[in-house]
């Protein structure tokens, strides 16, 4: 499923795009590291990945960063989440599942607010954002939309 959805497709970033098995369980173990605040790049923030598996099958996966900082949102444009759906499953409803259920972890993690910056032209995920009580409240660079949602 990792392979299905290359790094950087539709602003989602999957550095898992690529990799040997080898490469993969490497990442995974980096991901948990990230997810517990170690081992962090300067200026990164943890963050959980989460999958979405449907009849035993991944389709897709996303990420719930625990905050946000002025740094990601006002100089990288990056939110509170994002996720990828493998191609062989879009168009299937499954980014509105997966949406809805990392939604769910803002929640838990807190945030009674999130701010998403989807590319302007991935218009599937920018119906979902708004779809789930999303407002477009300006843009990024003119390429990405900011998107605020209420987390109730």
């Amino acid at each position: 499923m990792l392979q299905r959805i290359s790094d950087g497709e539709n602003g989602f970033s999957n550095p898992a795009y690529q990799l040997s098995y080898e490469e993969y369980k490497e990442w995974l173990k980096k991901e948990d590291d990230y997810s517990r605040g170690i081992n962090l790049p300067e200026g990164w923030i943890p963050a959980t990945t989460y999958f979405l598996y449907i009849n035993e099958i991944p389709v897709g996966y996303g990420r719930v960063r625990h905050s946000s900082s002025e740094y990601l949102e006002n100089v990288i444009g990056a939110g509170n989440l994002g996720y990828g759906i493998a191609k062989p499953y879009r168009g299937k409803g499954y980014g509105s599942v997966l949406f809805k259920e990392l939604l769910k972890k803002c929640k838990e993690a807190g945030y009674k607010e999130i701010r998403l910056f989807p590319l302007k032209s991935n218009a599937p995920t920018v119906k979902i954002m708004l779809k789930n009580g999303g407002e477009i409240i300006g843009e990024f660079n003119h390429e990405k939309y900011i998107i605020k949602i209420p987390i109730v």
